[in-house]
């Protein structure tokens, strides 16, 4: 996330998921809202939260910021849930890659 930048609120479609953010660098004027929870970034510190929850980040900072951010299932979902989650993530994968390989032969 390069300095100067504000990511507006938005949310996630459903609750289904878990959103891990984890800082690697360029933390100094980073912060994060959840929800009603304003968090300032630091260096390897994570932050998760539900990603339907209505969320939006600022980097006032000087350098770029590089966040790993990594999605788990929520672990309220059954097996049958992820299973079913799963499927349809796969489909809509796969229905991605052949778009992008039509329009990239074209």
């Amino acid at each position: 996330m390069t300095p100067g930048t504000h990511i507006t609120p938005h949310n996630g479609p459903t609750g289904k998921k878990l959103r891990v953010h984890l800082p690697l660098v360029g933390t100094k004027g980073a912060r994060m809202r959840v929800g009603d929870e304003l968090r300032h970034l630091e260096e390897g510190k994570c932050i998760i939260f539900d990603d339907s929850y209505n969320h939006e980040a600022w980097h006032d900072g000087e350098v770029t910021r590089i966040n790993l951010i990594l999605d788990f299932w929520h672990p309220n979902l059954s097996d049958a849930e992820v299973k079913f989650f799963s499927m349809i993530l796969k489909s809509k994968l796969k229905g991605e890659k052949l778009l992008s390989d039509k329009f990239d032969n074209q």
